[in-house]
């Protein structure tokens, strides 16, 4: 018996909130790619930079369509200074720009020191970043456990995190 999938279309203008699913589809199961993913969306300004200057990709497949963040072409449009006040760069906040260089590194697009970038971080932004560096790590629920809880309060061995990260896949 073959069972038909039907596609999930996107559109991407539609809600923000409903581009969030096909976007992390792009990314999973890469917690590094996860965490990178979600800092860009989470960073409004960012997010909406980024559609802006076409650096999201929409990609259509047989099973589903899927939202991909193009972090090479965004670090161009991020980086290219021509003094035009309707430039790219221009119409990007240095601390989106920031957020931008963090996300790229998670995902291996960019290689610098976190020490460039960190100082440029507006609060708002670095509570993102703070809690895309966890995500990365593995601390999916946003808390630092290095046992994930696990232990006598769950006889499987089963804490906060490996929980979280188990539903997550079973969504996808």
């Amino acid at each position: 018996m073959m069972i038909r999938v039907k596609n999930a279309r996107v559109d991407l203008s539609a809600d923000r909130a409903d581009l969030y699913e096909p976007l992390m589809r792009s990314a999973s199961p890469s917690c590094e790619g996860e965490g990178a993913v979600r800092l860009v969306f989470q960073v409004e300004a960012l997010w909406d930079w980024l559609l802006r200057w076409k650096c999201i990709k929409h990609v259509s497949t047989d099973r589903y369509d899927y939202l991909e963040v193009d972090f090479a072409r965004a670090l161009e449009l991020a980086r290219t200074v021509d003094g035009d006040p309707q430039s790219a760069r221009a119409q990007l906040g240095r601390s989106a720009r920031a957020v931008l260089m963090v996300a790229a590194n998670l995902v291996g697009a960019e290689q610098s020191s976190l020490r460039n970038v960190l100082y440029y971080l507006e609060e708002a932004d670095m509570r993102h970043v703070a809690e895309a560096m966890m995500f990365s790590a593995g601390f999916v629920d946003g808390t630092v456990d290095l046992w994930g809880g696990e232990g006598e309060d769950d006889p499987r061995g089963f804490g906060p995190n490996s929980r979280e990260q188990q539903e997550r896949w079973e969504k996808i």
